[in-house]
Protein backbone atom coordinates (compact mmCIF):
# COMPACT_ATOMS: atom_id res chain seq x y z
CA UNK A 1 0.00 0.00 0.00
CA UNK A 2 1.09 3.74 -1.03
CA UNK A 3 2.54 5.30 2.38
CA UNK A 4 -0.07 8.00 2.20
CA UNK A 5 -2.48 5.67 2.30
CA UNK A 6 -1.63 3.56 5.58
CA UNK A 7 -2.76 4.49 8.81
CA UNK A 8 -1.11 6.47 11.49
CA UNK A 9 -1.20 7.38 14.90
CA UNK A 10 -2.27 11.70 13.31
CA UNK A 11 1.32 12.48 14.77
CA UNK A 12 3.70 10.35 13.06
CA UNK A 13 2.44 10.18 9.58
CA UNK A 14 5.09 8.13 7.55
CA UNK A 15 8.36 6.68 8.55
CA UNK A 16 11.39 6.63 6.04
CA UNK A 17 14.92 4.60 6.05
CA UNK A 18 17.79 5.62 3.76
CA UNK A 19 20.90 3.93 3.18
CA UNK A 20 23.84 5.47 0.85
CA UNK A 21 26.19 3.14 -0.63
CA UNK A 22 28.44 3.45 -3.63
CA UNK A 23 30.48 0.63 -5.69
CA UNK A 24 33.81 -0.13 -4.56
CA UNK A 25 37.03 1.59 -6.55
CA UNK A 26 34.80 3.34 -8.52
CA UNK A 27 34.52 7.20 -8.11
CA UNK A 28 32.04 9.22 -6.85
CA UNK A 29 28.84 10.32 -9.32
CA UNK A 30 30.37 13.92 -9.51
CA UNK A 31 33.48 12.59 -10.81
CA UNK A 32 32.36 9.97 -12.93
CA UNK A 33 32.23 9.88 -17.02
CA UNK A 34 28.92 9.84 -18.68
CA UNK A 35 29.25 6.49 -20.06
CA UNK A 36 30.68 5.38 -16.74
CA UNK A 37 27.41 6.29 -14.96
CA UNK A 38 25.76 4.57 -17.58
CA UNK A 39 27.81 1.13 -16.84
CA UNK A 40 27.15 1.39 -13.02
CA UNK A 41 23.84 2.14 -13.16
CA UNK A 42 23.65 -1.08 -15.12
CA UNK A 43 24.84 -3.11 -12.86
CA UNK A 44 23.01 -1.79 -10.02
CA UNK A 45 19.94 -2.40 -11.66
CA UNK A 46 21.11 -5.50 -12.45
CA UNK A 47 21.66 -6.96 -8.73
CA UNK A 48 18.16 -6.29 -8.55
CA UNK A 49 16.12 -6.96 -11.32
CA UNK A 50 18.37 -10.16 -12.36
CA UNK A 51 18.47 -11.11 -8.99
CA UNK A 52 16.84 -14.80 -7.37
CA UNK A 53 14.57 -12.74 -5.24
CA UNK A 54 11.26 -12.23 -5.32
CA UNK A 55 12.08 -8.35 -5.75
CA UNK A 56 13.03 -8.71 -8.99
CA UNK A 57 9.64 -8.64 -10.02
CA UNK A 58 8.76 -5.40 -8.10
CA UNK A 59 10.62 -2.75 -9.34
CA UNK A 60 10.39 -0.62 -12.79
CA UNK A 61 13.02 1.72 -13.16
CA UNK A 62 12.65 5.25 -14.69
CA UNK A 63 15.33 7.05 -16.24
CA UNK A 64 15.09 10.79 -15.22
CA UNK A 65 16.43 12.40 -18.62
CA UNK A 66 13.49 10.21 -20.86
CA UNK A 67 10.57 12.07 -17.88
CA UNK A 68 9.03 15.49 -18.33
CA UNK A 69 10.07 18.19 -15.66
CA UNK A 70 6.24 17.48 -14.40
CA UNK A 71 6.69 14.01 -13.63
CA UNK A 72 9.98 14.39 -12.12
CA UNK A 73 8.48 16.86 -10.09
CA UNK A 74 5.75 14.74 -8.85
CA UNK A 75 8.25 11.84 -7.65
CA UNK A 76 9.61 14.62 -5.19
CA UNK A 77 6.34 15.23 -3.96
CA UNK A 78 5.25 11.69 -3.22
CA UNK A 79 9.27 11.37 -1.70
CA UNK A 80 10.34 8.80 -4.06
CA UNK A 81 13.34 11.36 -5.25
CA UNK A 82 15.22 14.05 -3.37
CA UNK A 83 14.65 17.73 -5.23
CA UNK A 84 18.22 17.44 -5.86
CA UNK A 85 17.50 14.56 -8.72
CA UNK A 86 15.39 16.38 -10.50
CA UNK A 87 18.31 18.42 -12.47
CA UNK A 88 20.24 14.93 -12.91
CA UNK A 89 19.85 14.04 -16.13
CA UNK A 90 22.58 11.13 -15.63
CA UNK A 91 20.06 9.92 -12.93
CA UNK A 92 17.63 6.96 -12.51
CA UNK A 93 15.32 5.17 -10.08
CA UNK A 94 14.01 2.11 -9.39
CA UNK A 95 10.19 2.13 -8.19
CA UNK A 96 8.59 -0.52 -6.63
CA UNK A 97 4.67 -1.29 -7.12
CA UNK A 98 3.58 0.11 -4.01
CA UNK A 99 5.51 3.10 -3.91
CA UNK A 100 7.21 2.24 -0.78
CA UNK A 101 10.54 1.60 -2.01
CA UNK A 102 12.71 3.51 -4.00
CA UNK A 103 16.66 3.08 -5.18
CA UNK A 104 18.10 6.10 -6.57
CA UNK A 105 20.70 5.53 -8.72
CA UNK A 106 23.43 8.62 -9.23
CA UNK A 107 22.42 10.94 -7.10
CA UNK A 108 25.19 12.38 -4.40
CA UNK A 109 26.03 8.47 -4.00
CA UNK A 110 26.09 5.51 -6.51
CA UNK A 111 22.86 3.99 -4.39
CA UNK A 112 20.22 5.91 -2.03
CA UNK A 113 18.17 2.58 -1.08
CA UNK A 114 14.72 4.54 0.56
CA UNK A 115 12.07 2.90 2.65
CA UNK A 116 9.13 4.69 3.27
CA UNK A 117 6.45 3.38 5.12
CA UNK A 118 3.21 4.65 6.97
CA UNK A 119 2.80 5.23 10.44
CA UNK A 120 5.52 4.93 13.07
CA UNK A 121 7.19 1.93 11.80
CA UNK A 122 11.00 2.04 12.22
CA UNK A 123 12.48 -1.12 13.28
CA UNK A 124 10.20 -2.55 10.20
CA UNK A 125 11.61 -0.10 7.70
CA UNK A 126 14.81 -0.59 8.49
CA UNK A 127 14.69 -4.69 8.16
CA UNK A 128 13.16 -4.08 4.70
CA UNK A 129 16.31 -2.01 3.83
CA UNK A 130 18.07 -4.27 5.32
CA UNK A 131 16.92 -6.83 3.40
CA UNK A 132 17.15 -4.87 0.01
CA UNK A 133 20.56 -3.94 0.66
CA UNK A 134 21.78 -7.53 1.46
CA UNK A 135 19.73 -8.95 -1.72
CA UNK A 136 22.27 -6.37 -3.99
CA UNK A 137 25.38 -6.63 -2.05
CA UNK A 138 25.08 -10.63 -3.28
CA UNK A 139 26.39 -9.36 -6.56
CA UNK A 140 28.18 -5.89 -5.46
CA UNK A 141 31.04 -5.24 -4.02
CA UNK A 142 30.50 -2.02 -1.69
CA UNK A 143 33.44 0.62 -0.91
CA UNK A 144 33.85 -0.13 2.83
CA UNK A 145 36.53 0.55 5.24
CA UNK A 146 37.18 -0.73 8.75
CA UNK A 147 37.38 2.31 10.54
CA UNK A 148 35.40 4.79 8.44
CA UNK A 149 32.21 2.24 7.82
CA UNK A 150 30.55 2.28 4.18
CA UNK A 151 32.25 5.27 2.39
CA UNK A 152 30.46 8.09 1.04
CA UNK A 153 30.65 11.15 -1.31
CA UNK A 154 29.48 13.63 1.66
CA UNK A 155 31.73 12.32 4.73
CA UNK A 156 28.54 13.61 7.00
CA UNK A 157 26.67 10.04 5.56
CA UNK A 158 29.89 7.85 5.98
CA UNK A 159 29.71 4.98 8.71
CA UNK A 160 26.08 3.32 8.54
CA UNK A 161 25.14 5.37 5.71
CA UNK A 162 21.73 5.33 7.22
CA UNK A 163 19.47 8.34 7.28
CA UNK A 164 16.48 6.92 9.60
CA UNK A 165 13.69 9.68 9.89
CA UNK A 166 10.04 10.01 10.78
CA UNK A 167 7.44 12.46 9.22
CA UNK A 168 5.39 14.08 12.13
CA UNK A 169 2.36 15.99 11.91
CA UNK A 170 2.86 19.28 14.60
CA UNK A 171 0.29 21.18 14.13
CA UNK A 172 -0.28 22.55 18.17
CA UNK A 173 3.38 22.99 18.49
CA UNK A 174 3.29 25.44 16.02
CA UNK A 175 -0.09 26.99 16.94
CA UNK A 176 1.28 27.36 20.60
CA UNK A 177 4.68 29.25 19.40
CA UNK A 178 6.55 26.24 20.79
CA UNK A 179 8.01 24.73 17.20
CA UNK A 180 11.23 26.33 17.48
CA UNK A 181 11.91 25.18 21.29
CA UNK A 182 11.62 21.30 20.09
CA UNK A 183 14.22 22.35 17.21
CA UNK A 184 16.28 23.68 19.49
CA UNK A 185 16.16 21.10 22.46
CA UNK A 186 16.90 18.08 19.88
CA UNK A 187 19.51 19.95 17.27
CA UNK A 188 22.41 19.18 20.19
CA UNK A 189 21.60 15.47 20.60
CA UNK A 190 22.18 14.17 16.89
CA UNK A 191 18.43 15.31 15.78
CA UNK A 192 17.77 17.17 12.51
CA UNK A 193 14.46 18.63 12.50
CA UNK A 194 13.58 19.73 8.61
CA UNK A 195 10.64 20.69 6.82
CA UNK A 196 8.33 18.27 4.01
CA UNK A 197 10.76 17.53 1.79
CA UNK A 198 14.02 17.75 3.84
CA UNK A 199 16.76 19.89 4.00
CA UNK A 200 16.48 23.39 3.30
CA UNK A 201 12.67 23.01 2.93
CA UNK A 202 9.75 24.53 4.74
CA UNK A 203 7.53 22.88 6.99
CA UNK A 204 4.32 23.23 4.80
CA UNK A 205 1.01 21.98 6.70
CA UNK A 206 2.97 21.56 9.91
CA UNK A 207 4.76 18.43 8.64
CA UNK A 208 8.69 18.25 9.67
CA UNK A 209 10.81 15.27 9.07
CA UNK A 210 12.89 14.18 12.36
CA UNK A 211 16.04 12.29 11.79
CA UNK A 212 19.42 11.30 12.54
CA UNK A 213 22.11 13.44 11.72
CA UNK A 214 24.71 11.59 12.80
CA UNK A 215 26.15 8.37 11.06
CA UNK A 216 29.54 7.40 12.99
CA UNK A 217 29.74 6.03 16.58
CA UNK A 218 26.23 4.39 16.65
CA UNK A 219 25.26 1.36 15.16
CA UNK A 220 22.10 0.75 12.67
CA UNK A 221 20.02 0.01 15.89
CA UNK A 222 21.41 1.92 18.39
CA UNK A 223 20.18 4.79 15.61
CA UNK A 224 16.77 3.63 15.43
CA UNK A 225 16.66 3.35 19.03
CA UNK A 226 17.89 7.02 20.11
CA UNK A 227 15.62 7.96 17.07
CA UNK A 228 12.44 6.39 18.86
CA UNK A 229 12.97 8.14 21.82
CA UNK A 230 13.24 11.32 20.62
CA UNK A 231 9.94 10.61 18.42
CA UNK A 232 8.20 9.46 21.26
CA UNK A 233 9.06 12.47 23.65
CA UNK A 234 7.96 15.07 20.41
CA UNK A 235 4.99 12.89 20.36
CA UNK A 236 4.00 13.53 24.19
CA UNK A 237 4.79 17.37 23.36
CA UNK A 238 2.45 17.23 20.59
CA UNK A 239 -0.53 15.97 22.69
CA UNK A 240 0.26 18.17 25.53
CA UNK A 241 0.23 21.12 23.58
CA UNK A 242 -3.03 19.91 22.03
CA UNK A 243 -5.01 19.30 25.47
CA UNK A 244 -3.86 22.76 26.69
CA UNK A 245 -5.23 24.28 22.97
CA UNK A 246 -8.89 22.32 23.85
CA UNK A 247 -8.80 23.16 27.63
CA UNK A 248 -8.30 26.47 27.38
CA UNK A 249 -8.95 27.58 24.09
CA UNK A 250 -11.52 25.34 22.83
CA UNK A 251 -13.60 27.77 20.84
CA UNK A 252 -10.88 29.46 18.80
CA UNK A 253 -9.41 25.81 18.19
CA UNK A 254 -12.90 25.01 16.92
CA UNK A 255 -13.06 28.46 14.54
CA UNK A 256 -10.19 27.65 13.21
CA UNK A 257 -10.53 24.33 12.16
CA UNK A 258 -13.81 24.32 11.23
CA UNK A 259 -13.38 27.68 9.13
CA UNK A 260 -10.42 25.66 7.04
CA UNK A 261 -12.70 22.47 6.72
CA UNK A 262 -15.52 25.36 5.10
CA UNK A 263 -13.10 26.91 2.82
CA UNK A 264 -12.22 23.65 1.57
CA UNK A 265 -15.78 22.11 0.90
CA UNK A 266 -17.14 25.53 -0.92
CA UNK A 267 -13.60 26.90 -2.36
CA UNK A 268 -13.83 27.52 -6.40
CA UNK A 269 -10.10 28.00 -5.92
CA UNK A 270 -7.40 27.34 -4.03
CA UNK A 271 -3.07 27.45 -4.18
CA UNK A 272 -1.20 24.64 -2.99
CA UNK A 273 0.04 26.33 0.11
CA UNK A 274 -3.11 27.00 1.26
CA UNK A 275 -4.73 23.85 0.82
CA UNK A 276 -1.54 22.05 2.67
CA UNK A 277 -2.56 24.98 5.71
CA UNK A 278 -6.20 23.76 5.38
CA UNK A 279 -5.76 20.26 5.15
CA UNK A 280 -3.39 20.53 8.20
CA UNK A 281 -6.26 21.73 10.18
CA UNK A 282 -8.57 19.14 8.94
CA UNK A 283 -6.40 16.60 9.64
CA UNK A 284 -5.83 18.13 13.52
CA UNK A 285 -9.91 18.31 13.58
CA UNK A 286 -10.70 14.43 12.75
CA UNK A 287 -7.80 13.41 15.29
CA UNK A 288 -9.43 15.57 18.08
CA UNK A 289 -12.62 14.49 17.45
CA UNK A 290 -13.60 18.09 16.13
CA UNK A 291 -14.06 17.45 12.63
CA UNK A 292 -16.21 14.33 11.29
CA UNK A 293 -15.63 13.82 7.34
CA UNK A 294 -15.68 10.50 6.10
CA UNK A 295 -14.31 11.20 2.32
CA UNK A 296 -12.69 9.22 -0.07
CA UNK A 297 -9.16 10.44 0.46
CA UNK A 298 -7.49 11.41 3.95
CA UNK A 299 -6.38 15.09 4.28
CA UNK A 300 -2.89 13.17 3.57
CA UNK A 301 -3.76 11.82 0.47
CA UNK A 302 -5.30 15.09 -0.23
CA UNK A 303 -2.05 16.73 0.24
CA UNK A 304 -0.15 14.82 -1.93
CA UNK A 305 -2.68 14.24 -4.57
CA UNK A 306 -2.86 18.10 -4.92
CA UNK A 307 0.57 18.61 -4.88
CA UNK A 308 1.43 21.22 -8.23
CA UNK A 309 2.70 18.80 -10.41
CA UNK A 310 1.20 15.48 -9.32
CA UNK A 311 -2.42 17.69 -9.78
CA UNK A 312 -1.25 18.97 -13.10
CA UNK A 313 -0.07 15.34 -14.69
CA UNK A 314 1.23 16.14 -18.02
CA UNK A 315 -1.40 18.55 -18.80
CA UNK A 316 0.45 21.48 -18.58
CA UNK A 317 -1.94 23.84 -16.49
CA UNK A 318 -1.68 27.03 -15.65
CA UNK A 319 -1.66 27.98 -11.95
CA UNK A 320 -5.13 29.67 -12.02
CA UNK A 321 -6.42 26.00 -13.86
CA UNK A 322 -4.12 24.13 -11.40
CA UNK A 323 -5.81 26.10 -8.43
CA UNK A 324 -9.40 25.13 -9.97
CA UNK A 325 -8.63 22.06 -10.04
CA UNK A 326 -7.33 21.40 -6.94
CA UNK A 327 -9.88 22.97 -5.39
CA UNK A 328 -12.60 20.66 -7.65
CA UNK A 329 -10.54 17.51 -6.17
CA UNK A 330 -10.87 18.55 -2.59
CA UNK A 331 -14.31 18.67 -2.63
CA UNK A 332 -14.94 15.73 -4.11
CA UNK A 333 -12.81 13.88 -1.95
CA UNK A 334 -12.63 15.30 1.16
Amino acid sequence: MIWYNELNDGIVISTRVRLARNIDKTPFPATLGKDDKKKVTQTICDSILKSNSTLSKDFKLYKLNEMTESEKTAMTEEHLISPQMINNPDGAVLVNNDKTMSIMLMEEDHIRLQIIKGGYCLEEAYDLADKVDDVMEESLSYAFNEKFGYLTACPTNAGTGMRASVMMHLPALVMTGNISRVVQSFSGMGIAVRGLYGEGTDAEGALYQISNSITMGLSERETIEKLKSVTDKICDMEKQARDMLLKNHSDDLKDKLMRSYGILKYAVKITSKEAKTMLSDVMLGQNMGIIKCDGKMTPLELMIKTAPSVISGNGGLSPNERDKKRAELIKENL
